[in-house]
């Protein structure tokens, strides 16, 4: 028996540290993915036919590089949850609360960054198309000439990147639990809403409407949030009974 015992919240603060200082790849990742999605966005053109006139339409956004931000918080979230990433928690006197905390807080930090990088995007994408052609139509919220859209812009691509993350972390701790869950994993979110609902719509079309087309801020955070809230505790329930090292 000790003569001090280590807190709960710093074990997670060591952690969190750890993780932040050992796990810097990540970032490097982040930009190769949201690099990939700037150069498909310059991609993008169209033609119109007036007569004899031809006219050109090159049209540049930063979904790609939000879509591609996405993917990458997935398999964040799924990675945290691999055998290396699980064992470095083994130097640190802890239990798997602390171990998911730490997680999550790593998570949530990195899908911020992720968040913001990917909104900002947008920026550099304008800057871009700007000097390539000389002249172009900007239609965006600016960070001075409309600031609150401006900032639900971040907010938003904030919120998407950690749903994925939490997404992803929970999919992990199904796979952590037995390898035979991955075709199921598979099964249920491509196969089975089609059999169940329709080719070409239903369950995945609903979902994507449930936080897509949602209007109200207020309600998309609060849809995010519960959510999310629920990956991570879905997750921390099938690894409750599992050692912090297996």
């Amino acid at each position: 028996m000790y003569l001090t015992e280590p807190r709960l919240i710093d074990v997670v603060k060591q952690q969190f540290r750890y993780k932040l200082n050992a796990y810097t790849g990540v970032f490097t990742s982040l930009l190769v993915m949201q690099l990939i999605g700037i150069f498909i966005s310059f991609e993008n053109s169209s033609s119109m036919g007036l007569g004899s006139l031809t006219i050109i339409q090159r049209f540049s956004s930063n979904d790609a590089a939000v879509g591609f931000t996405l993917i990458w918080a997935l398999s964040m979230g799924i990675l945290l949850t691999t055998i290396a990433h699980r064992n470095d928690a083994f130097s640190f006197v802890s239990n798997r609360m602390s171990h998911h905390l730490a997680s999550i807080l790593f998570l949530l930090s990195i899908s911020t960054i992720g968040g913001i990088t990917a909104s900002l995007s947008g920026s550099l994408i304008q800057f871009v198309t700007m000097i390539r052609n000389h002249s172009a139509i900007i239609e965006s919220a600016g960070m001075f000439d409309t600031p609150y859209d401006f900032s639900i812009r971040i907010l938003t691509a904030i919120l998407y990147t950690v749903l994925f993350a939490g997404l992803g972390y929970m999919i992990g701790a199904f796979i952590q639990r037995s390898k035979l869950v991955i075709p199921l994993i598979l099964v249920a979110i491509f196969v089975f809403p089609y059999f169940l609902l329709g080719i070409g719509g239903g369950f995945l079309e609903e979902v994507v409407l449930f936080y897509g087309a949602e209007t109200s801020f207020l309600l998309f955070l609060l849809k995010v949030s519960c959510t999310v809230a629920a990956f991570f505790i879905i997750s921390m329930a099938i690894t409750n009974k599992m050692e912090v090292r297996k």
